[in-house]
């Protein structure tokens, strides 16, 4: 879940990915802290070297060489929303020939069907490549430029602002999300999360398949 909702006087909304920081009202990136190409290069050549597949996300797009699980759940997802909402998936040739073509290679989401193989390779990417890898769900990880958090990026703009993150209400269903929901003064898990984000958030609503949120902000914050 990559949405929060930050209240003053006035709603402000901003989309938060563990590398970057968007302004959806201005269109703008805030903050960026991208992949080097080199390292983006030399994890794509572990990828190969384990036949793991990953989808890459990079500028405003998001790349893959296979439509492997998570490609596929991802895609369908994406379908359900409105056209205009919609992320762009492109099939490449070539993960190593994108990275080097695009403006910014943000993170890679990885999943296999073998957790412990996944598990390891994880290991190896942390030791070898001092990247940052974070479960994002139990089957799917993220690899990220070391530091990089949804609860950096939050508080990183946050404080931009000259505000308190003690007046900050941030909404996740994932394991990616903890650092954002422990970060802010009310940390709100979806009831569709995993058991171990809901404990780490202040309060629990109902599934993000549902208004529970909009039901949230009528009826505690306005």
């Amino acid at each position: 879940m990559q949405k929060l909702f930050s209240f003053s006087l006035t709603f402000k909304f901003v989309c938060i990915n563990i590398t970057h920081l968007y302004d959806y009202q201005a269109k703008n990136v805030l903050e960026a802290d991208p992949l080097p190409v080199d390292q983006a290069l030399q994890l794509i050549d572990l990828l190969d070297a384990h036949q793991i597949h990953g989808l890459m996300y990079v500028d405003d797009a998001m790349v893959y060489e296979r439509p492997t699980g998570h490609v596929i759940r991802t895609a369908n997802w994406a379908q359900t929303l409105p056209p205009e909402q919609r992320p762009t998936f492109t099939q490449v040739p070539s993960l190593a020939q994108s990275a080097r073509d695009v403006n910014a290679v943000w993170k890679f989401a990885l999943t296999d069907e073998n957790l412990p193989k996944l598990q390891q390779f994880v290991q190896q990417v942390e030791h070898q490549l001092g990247l940052e890898c974070e479960w994002s769900w139990h089957d799917q990880v993220d690899i990220a430029r070391k530091g990089n958090s949804k609860g950096k990026r939050l508080t990183q703009w946050i404080e931009a602002q000259g505000w308190s993150m003690e007046n900050v209400v941030a909404f996740g269903d994932n394991y990616n999300d903890i650092s954002m929901l422990e970060a802010a003064g009310t940390g709100v898990a979806m009831g569709n999360a995993d058991d171990a984000v809901k404990t780490r958030a202040n309060i629990v609503i109902g599934d993000n398949t549902t208004d529970s949120i909009a039901k949230f902000i009528y009826t505690h914050l306005l």
